[in-house]
């Protein structure tokens, strides 16, 4: 992904001797525009419409754009450091202030304004940008110290998700793990097990399957005296309760399997069917599941269930694990016919 900086003054003549008078209506179309003599002015113009009339970016939704830009040291970067008014334009628009996206098969000119540099995030600082950015302690924000003393490596024929703790091998992405798409996030206050997990975690894969379901219940009234069918009487609907399974392999996180991970993950989850006591107050957890930014279903979690199986691991323990979690929704909206209709297909 590779977008180039574009001013108000900038023409259509001269984004056409940039990409190339046959990608013009290519290059427009992905970014929303019309061909328009000033395009600059049309572009700036538009965002500002999006900033305008569409509402903040949730950090969860923040924590799963920057995740997927870490491929690109330039672009993580950048929208790491931006206001909210970029946060819109991505999360919306899929572009950032004053940039017009190019697609990647497009040749841009050497010494162009080019944001995009192709450079994989060091792990360290990824981690770290993601954990200020959904941390309630630095205000959802990232401090734009933590990219100071990087410097830019030449590309590997591979990219790694960092080294084991324990001197094992790095982990090749052979493919790719979904980082920051699968949340699940807890109600109770902040963890102690280390600096990086607080109040959620993050899944290295999807659930495999979603069955969701919602009910209605009705009972009967009394035989009257010439009615065919008995009359139904509404008394309530729900609540959904839904299980989601999660199949993967201790080694996903850093490629070695005694790093701990797949523990915390696992005793995270588990934790919440418990509750927090101070003093003689009980606090039990709401729990909601977050699926690429979307709050898939949010309640409370009842059932933890962990089968393991596959070889044994080298601190003799099973590498391969499937971990299923049954929620009961809490809706925190008045659910009726209204309200359900226009509900999102996510949720």
């Amino acid at each position: 992904m590779k977008f180039i900086e574009i001013t108000r003054e900038t023409t259509l003549k001269e984004l056409s001797d940039l990409v190339g008078s046959r990608n013009v209506d290519t290059v427009l179309h992905m970014n929303g525009l019309k061909r328009t003599p000033y395009i600059g002015r049309e572009l700036i113009e538009s965002q500002g419409t999006t900033i305008l009339s569409v509402p903040d970016v949730t950090w969860q939704r923040k924590h799963t754009l920057l995740s997927g830009l870490s491929s690109d040291y330039d672009l993580f970067e950048y929208a790491a450091t931006m206001g909210e008014a970029g946060w819109k334009l991505l999360s919306n628009r899929s572009m950032f202030p004053n940039t017009m996206q190019i697609p990647p098969e497009i040749d841009i000119p050497d010494g162009s304004n080019v944001l995009g540099n192709g450079v994989k995030v060091p792990e360290s600082i990824c981690k770290t940008a993601l954990y200020q950015i959904s941390s309630e302690d630095h205000h959802f924000t990232v401090d734009p110290s933590i990219f100071n003393e990087y410097n830019v490596i030449t590309n590997t024929q591979f990219s790694y998700n960092g080294a084991s703790e324990h001197g094992g091998d790095l982990l090749p992405r052979w493919f790719k793990i979904p980082w920051g798409e699968v949340t699940l996030y807890s109600s109770l206050n902040h963890s102690d097990y280390d600096n990086l997990h607080h109040d959620h975690e993050d899944f290295p894969v999807y659930p495999e399957e979603v069955s969701d379901g919602v009910s209605a219940n009705y009972t009967t009234m009394p035989d009257l005296i010439y009615q065919y069918e008995p009359w139904q009487l509404y008394t309530g609907s729900g609540p959904r309760t839904n299980t989601y399974t999660f199949n993967f392999h201790r080694d996903m996180w850093t490629g070695d399997h005694r790093d701990g991970g797949a523990n915390r993950l696992i005793r995270f989850c588990q934790a919440n069917c418990y509750p927090k006591y101070k003093g003689s107050s009980v606090q039990t957890s709401i729990v909601t599941l977050y699926v690429g930014g979307s709050a898939l279903i949010s309640g409370i979690l009842t059932n933890v269930d962990v089968d393991w199986s596959g070889p044994l691991g080298l601190d003799s323990w099973y590498l391969v694990c499937k971990l299923s979690l049954t929620i009961t929704e809490v809706s925190n909206i008045a659910l009726n016919f209204d309200s359900v209709r226009t509900k999102p297909l996510i949720g």
